[in-house]
């Protein structure tokens, strides 16, 4: 049996309504292990479910029009072709992107006019697919299988679920210079 992060517990004791006591000898009771048992099983039909929507939006996504299918499974849509530089692993960038789950709900995005700083090597390995084909001024709707995004754990702070594929809208603002910084940065 899998050992879940505490929040899981906390979550399944808030849904159960129970608030169980360990007895004197620390030993937990047998409604607790029924309780934990209940809520891996819960995890897991999660898990299960999150490939099979990810599974059917990645192929509905595939059968539109300008969708491009990478070895690893990553998919995406050029929206706005731009004619900037093109990122390496080892650069930095700026992007304005958003972070959805298959059904459109938004789990993270940049700040409305600040475009996030990242290194491309930092990211996710679906975001590390398709930024070196990527060019400043680019838009790209992205759609990243779960094994190169947050795989089978999904996220500690729960936004993220086990096995979920990620849909991401990510516009290259910028790569930076490494010459330029080291500028800036002399006397």
């Amino acid at each position: 049996m899998r050992i879940l992060p505490a929040w899981a517990w906390l979550i399944a004791f808030a849904f159960s309504g129970m608030v169980q006591a360990e007895d004197e000898s620390g030993v937990s009771t047998a409604s607790e292990e029924a309780a934990k048992e209940e809520m891996q099983v819960g995890v897991e039909k999660g898990a299960r479910r999150n490939i099979t929507l990810g599974a059917m939006f990645r192929e509905e996504f595939q059968q539109q029009e300008g969708v491009t299918a990478l070895k690893s499974g990553v998919l995406y849509k050029v929206e706005v072709t731009g004619k900037g530089k093109t990122p390496k692993l080892s650069d930095w960038i700026k992007v304005n992107y958003a972070g959805k789950h298959v059904d459109g709900r938004v789990f993270d995005k940049s700040k409305e006019g600040e475009p996030a700083r990242m290194r491309v090597d930092r990211t996710v390995p679906g975001w590390q697919e398709v930024l070196p084909r990527m060019r400043e001024g680019d838009k790209w709707e992205v759609v990243i299988p779960s094994h190169l995004g947050y795989g089978a754990k999904g996220t500690g702070a729960g936004n993220i679920g086990a096995n979920e594929t990620l849909v991401f809208s990510i516009e290259l603002v910028e790569v930076e210079d490494p010459a330029k910084k080291a500028e800036a940065k002399s006397p």
